[in-house]
């Protein structure tokens, strides 16, 4: 490796270095949430949070208007990973999407779906597949006033 002569550039890499040695994944169960949400943190021995991914459990039979819930139906949804800026490229976010992995097939659960913003390069680097072509936005604002408001 050169030895780079800029001080902050040095040790800007030394503390991203410490931080991919050091940092640590875990399950992190929140009582105020239901079972069904899931969060995986990854952080520093310090507590010093640098990653997290949330998920929630989907229940296949409210969609398709079929009977009681059943176990073998279920699904997740990933809501977001998220990687502090100066530690991205380090393998964070993959190892915390391994964590929810892991943890799906424990709770035999096989299938997990998530709506990207952009391209979602990440997502197909860790092995999803795009099934859309294009999602839409939506955006629905309540009325100002409490007054009667034109539908057109």
């Amino acid at each position: 490796m050169t030895f780079r002569l800029d001080r902050d550039e040095r040790d800007r890499q030394r503390d991203r270095e410490r931080v991919r040695q050091s940092y640590a994944v875990r399950r992190f169960v929140d009582p105020v949430l239901p079972s069904s949400s899931w969060r995986f943190v990854a952080e520093l021995p310090d507590g010093e949070l640098v990653g997290e991914l949330r998920a929630h459990e989907r229940s296949v039979h409210l969609l398709s208007g079929e009977g009681p819930f059943c176990r073998d139906r279920r699904e997740m949804v990933l809501d977001g990973v998220l990687v502090a800026g100066p530690y991205r490229l380090l393998g964070i976010g993959r190892r915390l999407v391994e964590a929810l992995w892991a943890e799906m097939e424990r709770s035999e659960i096989r299938s997990v779906h998530a709506i990207v913003g952009f391209e979602g390069r990440f997502l197909v680097a860790c092995g999803f597949r795009v099934e859309a072509v294009q999602a839409n936005a939506l955006r629905w604002d309540g009325p100002l006033s409490a007054g009667r408001t034109r539908r057109w």
